[in-house]
């Protein structure tokens, strides 16, 4: 669902980020639904999936 709400905002996203997405876990998932509220670009995505890995 999160990937749809993503492409659906920002358009495709490369295959590279929709792996990364996949891989998160639950508790990450809800996360991210509650952060791509306040994204404005794709830019934020990408931050943010880079912020988590640490």
């Amino acid at each position: 669902m999160i990937i749809t709400l993503i492409t659906h905002r920002f358009g495709d996203i490369y295959e590279e980020i929709e792996a990364k997405i996949r891989s998160l876990s639950i508790s990450q998932l809800n996360e991210l639904a509650i952060a791509q509220l306040s994204f404005t670009s794709l830019e934020d995505l990408i931050n943010w999936l880079n912020e988590s890995e640490n």
